[in-house]
Parts: C-alpha cells; structure tokens; sequence
C-alpha cells in the first residue's frame, strides 16, 4: 500500500502542479488586462501591473485549488483506466476507498496548504491591494471609498461612530461615543477630536459630552473612558471578515460585543475558513466514484465534463449559500459548511451505486 499511495500521489501531483499553474495563469491574465488601463495610467506605470497581479494571485490560487484538485484527479484516473491499470488494482483488491485513501496523504498536504494561504497570503494581500485602490493607483479611477468614510461600530454597550482616516494602533482619531444602558436606551454622547489607548485605559481629548437625563453639554479637555474596545482590533474594525486571519475572526466571536458587522457574519466566515480546506477533499471523493462510471459506460470525455459540471455546480451553491447566510437567512455553520456536506453525500451516493452494479 505505501508503494501505491507514492505511486499515485506521483501521478497526482505532477496534473495538480500543472493544471493549478496554467488555471491561475490564465485568470490572472483576464484579471490583469481588464485592470490594465487604469493600472498603468497610475503613479507605477506599466510596473504596477506586475504589483497588480502579485497581490491577486493569491486568492485566485485559493479559489482555484479545490478545482484544480478535482480536475487532477480525474485525469489521473482516467489516464490510468485507459492504460487498464485501475483493472489490475481492482484485481489485486484495491477497492473504491482505498483508492480514496491513496490520494488522501497529498490531498491532506494540499488542504493543509489551501487552509495556509486562505488564512495569511489572501487576507494580506487584499487587504494590501485594497490600500492601494484606496490611495488611487490610477489618476483616472478615484479611490475606493474616499479617505473620511464613516463606520458604525459595537463595543459592548457602546455604539462608536468612527472615520476610517483615523484609524491607528491604538489611537483613534475623531469620534462620536452613543452610551446605552442594559435595555438600549441611550444615556450619554460623547463627541471626542480624539483617542488614545495608555497602558490599557482609553482616554479622550477636546471632549464634548451631552448627557440624556440631563438634556446638558459640558466640555473637558480630556476624560478617561472606561470602553470596551480592543487596541488589538482597531486595526480590523473595517475590514470584512474574508479579509480577516482565522485568529482575528476568532476574536470578534469570542467577543460577540465588538465588530462592525452582525456576529453571524463573523461566525459565517470563521465556519468558512474550517470548511475551504476540506473542498479539497471533497473533490477525492467526487472523482473516483466518477472514474468507476467511465470505466464502465467509456467516455473520457463525457465523464470529465460531468466533473467539470459537479465542480461548477459546488462553487455556485458555495457562493449562493454564502450570500443567503450574509443576509442572515441561513444559521452560520449551514451557510458554510452545507455546499462540502451535500456534494460529500453526492459523491457518497455514486460510489454506493457503482459498488452495487
């Protein structure tokens, strides 16, 4: 078995290494041309093409992997049944799941891998190429957003309205402070030029507070405020969460009481983040069941399409599930893992069937 499962993994990984490189080539290509105007009438010139496309091969890398998996997969199946090789493994006892269960050890890696760069490279870079949109890489695009865009965020109690200019490491620039009781209702305003985190503790400067009951202003140069923001997620406020580390989305949800977003976005995409790798194998278990068909009915390329076909289908419903969930019409871990669970039950029910005829 050890000799089998290098033998496949040999075959698998040289289609893999191939498939995966000419895919991300190609989208890349598209990618870049259709930037290519705006991109090169910017302050890098023709250079920032090459900037363009380093920042986007990342998360077209791990868009495609999944696919690229599945289509490695068959043809190494497929070009193994034309030379009659899966005949003489079936002969020798080499039944549906240890077929699986040859390509797993490289599967396993690859996913591994998947969870790699979705979880560190993407998320740097978008967040890289974002920064650089917003700078107006080209002078005849305006920067995404504009520099003083407004946005809401929740601390605990508190309802922060912030500028994203004025987000820092721990200092925050003009801000506006909504104070609520245990029951929402509003007790205080606080409207502040600025904020700085020291040794643990927010303090406010040139600060304009109006207090409810009161229905009075009082001003001070500067206040402390006992808020519940963390300094170690100032810098992820406005970021949406796929743009997000597994371990920063963690801790919008074990802090359900921060964040920009509602808390099942962020549970949403922590699920997500789990799922993605196991995409990878998921797409193991599609193709082998698949591959028994083309060895039964011929076809290669009939039985290849059907893959190409299953394959588009999953990342439709991803997507789809993914946008209901967003909308708050799915519970999180259905919205995330739902797409990998119905194509596994797919793949597990024409295995079944093969197995029986």
């Amino acid at each position: 078995m050890p000799i089998f499962m290098r033998y496949m993994s040999r075959l698998f990984a040289a289609r893999f290494a191939v498939i995966l490189a000419g895919l991300a080539g190609l989208v890349l290509l598209l990618d870049v041309m259709a930037e290519s105007s705006a991109i090169i009438a910017g302050a890098d010139g023709a250079a920032g093409l090459w900037r363009y496309g380093w920042l986007r091969l990342p998360l077209i890398v791990s868009r495609l992997i999944p696919f690229s998996v599945l289509i490695a997969a068959l043809l190494t199946l497929i070009s193994l049944s034309r030379h009659h090789e899966l005949v003489v493994m079936a002969g020798a006892g080499v039944s549906q799941l240890k077929l699986i269960a040859a390509f797993l050890p490289l599967a396993a890696v690859i996913a591994g891998a998947h969870f790699w760069i979705d979880d560190r490279l993407a998320p740097a870079s978008m967040t890289a190429l974002d920064a650089w949109e917003e700078s107006g890489y080209s002078s005849a695009r305006p920067a995404a957003g504009g520099g003083g865009e407004v946005m809401w965020v929740r601390a605990g109690t508190d309802i922060i309205r912030l500028r994203r200019d004025g987000l820092g490491d721990e200092r925050l620039g003009a801000l506006s402070i909504f104070r609520r009781d245990g029951e929402g209702n509003l007790i205080e305003r606080l409207d502040a030029a600025a904020a700085a985190n020291e040794d643990g503790a927010w303090t406010l400067y040139d600060v304009r507070r109006f207090d409810v009951a009161a229905n009075s202003y009082t001003s001070a140069a500067r206040i402390a405020w006992a808020g519940s923001l963390l300094p170690s997620q100032i810098s992820t406020l406005s970021s949406h969460p796929k743009m997000l580390s597994f371990s920063a989305v963690w801790r919008f949800v074990a802090n359900p009481g921060y964040g920009s977003r509602p808390l099942y976005v962020y549970e949403i995409w922590l699920n997500r983040k789990l799922a993605v790798p196991f995409a990878s194998l998921l797409m193991i278990l599609l193709a082998v069941p698949l591959t028994q068909r083309f060895q039964r009915h011929g076809g290669a390329g009939a039985t290849l399409a059907l893959g190409i076909a299953i394959g588009f289908c999953f990342f439709v419903f991803d997507g789809f599930t993914l946008a209901v969930g967003e909308a708050g019409l799915l519970p999180p871990w259905i919205a995330a893992w739902a797409p990998t669970l119905a194509f596994a039950g797919i793949g597990a029910a024409i295995g079944f069937h093969g197995e029986r005829h």
